[in-house]
């Protein structure tokens, strides 16, 4: 006997994890009519969006803010949910380049006083002869190379992504220099100089309680529309029927009618029966994520430093970017101390993944003197461990992508996105921007416009991350 149809039976829509995709998705599902569970492995929402509470201060998971770039319809979105919690502000970074202190945003005479002769005379002659360079290999670096120019490809953005994806630039394909540098030609520098050369050119948006408030309200607002939301909830199996999905919850078997999944592929692949082709795990097997370690240092201070982020390219530190939360905003934190979030890029199961807090508090505080920084007034340090955030764009990376994405466009009823799921680095706004694209593929009867989620897929390609 055939099953029956969903849109009788009441089997819900399912969503698979409680990031900003996620619940962006399950909400605008639940507003158009659907009946949404919403199922997450952790005890609370927010994914890496989320915001802990430390020593007191609400903190994030590494350096976040919301840009203005940002889809008019998404912030018109979270200003009604967020009201006067959202506030303006002015970034206000540095960069450690050639040893020396560089505003960022970049300023136009900030950098004439900030960097050294030598480094202003290659930009120059590097700008001067942009138009006859052309890259030499379908890599990052030459890709960089080729438009910025080789002196500061190789002064920052080289090491850096060295830093981050844990392999050399020249490993990297070029469509991450597309998908992670917004300004990848001398005019284009130009004019985010020309816009930081004012307040307005560099605003930001965040939540007076921290970013994790973004993925709280979202998740409010999901249940007011009827979200069914689980938390601390593991799934041990996904079977594929005809006609339905069982999502399998130790010994509870819910039946779905459609799951829309934003977990890591790996991941998903391991749970889906029957079992995906044996190119589409080879595939997935070859895909890698760089893992990072984030290392709260509780400060007996009020304040460490005015800025709210350093970014530290150079491999005499192991820190990426260095974020001072309270500074993003004006909140409710408590006085006489702050809270650091040191970056640190690494390998699950390396020398940074299994030291000790006391062992990485010390060796932060160290670190931070030797980029000349003051020394922190230690008195804790807490962790957090993400093994999966920055995926490594390999050279040939496209073409697993490729066998991933044809196995997932035949399924009938699995639909995957997300940051994790389809493989990108976005920003938050991109990802919020994809929840509510495939909530808007959903049709009344339960059925999935796969016509427009290819639209939408081929959307999610032109997005540029922003630092």
């Amino acid at each position: 006997m055939d099953a029956p149809d969903p849109t009788v039976s009441g089997r819900p829509l399912v969503v698979i994890g409680a990031g900003p995709t996620g619940l962006a998705a399950a909400r605008r599902a639940a507003h158009c009519g659907h009946r949404v569970v919403l199922i997450e492995r952790a005890a609370e929402v927010g994914g890496m969006a989320a915001s802990p509470t430390i020593a007191g201060q609400r903190v994030d998971l590494g350096s976040h803010r919301l840009h203005p770039s940002i889809e008019p319809e998404i912030l018109a979105d979270l200003r009604i949910l967020l009201g006067d919690e959202l506030q303006v502000r002015i970034r206000n970074g540095r960069i450690r380049l050639d040893d020396r202190w560089i505003a960022f945003p970049l300023r136009t005479f900030d950098l004439l006083r900030s960097v050294s002769p030598k480094f202003a005379l290659g930009a120059a002659l590097d700008a001067v002869t942009s138009l006859v360079r052309r890259p030499q290999a379908d890599t990052f670096a030459a890709n960089l190379r080729a438009g910025l120019g080789p002196t500061v490809s190789r002064a920052f953005y080289e090491p850096y992504a060295t830093k981050l994806w844990g392999v050399s630039a020249d490993e990297l394909d070029a469509s991450l220099a597309r998908r992670r540098v917004s300004a990848r030609s001398p005019l284009a520098i130009i004019r985010k100089i020309a816009r930081g050369a004012s307040p307005a050119g560099r605003t930001f948006l965040y939540p007076r309680g921290g970013y994790g408030r973004i993925c709280e309200r979202l998740a409010e607002s999901a249940i007011d529309s009827g979200v069914e939301i689980r938390l601390s909830t593991e799934i041990t199996g996904i079977r594929l029927n005809n006609d339905y999905v069982t999502i399998k919850l130790g010994n509870e078997d819910l039946p779905a009618h459609r799951v829309l999944s934003t977990i890591n592929t790996t991941a998903l692949v391991n749970l889906v029966s029957p079992r995906p082709p044996q190119s589409v795990i080879d595939a997935v097997d070859r895909l890698e994520h760089r893992a990072m370690v984030l290392v709260f240092l509780v400060c007996d201070q009020d304040q460490y430093t005015p800025y709210d982020a350093h970014y530290l390219p150079s491999p005499d530190t192991p820190i990426s970017r260095l974020s001072e939360p309270r500074n993003y905003r004006d909140g409710p934190d408590p006085e006489g101390r702050t809270v650091l979030c040191c970056e640190l890029p690494c390998q699950v199961g390396d020398e940074i993944w299994t030291a000790t807090d006391g062992q990485l508090g010390d060796w932060m505080a160290d670190s931070l003197v030797g980029q000349g920084l003051p020394r922190p007034r230690l008195v804790a340090t807490e962790t957090r461990r993400l093994p999966h955030v920055y995926p490594i764009y390999r050279t040939g990376y496209a073409n697993d992508l490729a066998t991933i994405a044809k196995w997932t466009e035949g399924l009938e009823r699995l639909v995957v996105l997300g940051r994790q799921g389809l493989y990108t680095p976005d920003n938050l706004h991109h990802v919020l921007r994809m929840g509510v694209s495939a909530a808007d593929a959903l049709k009344a009867d339960g059925s999935f416009d796969r016509e427009a989620w290819r639209m939408a897929l081929a959307e999610f390609e032109t997005f540029v991350v922003e630092d």
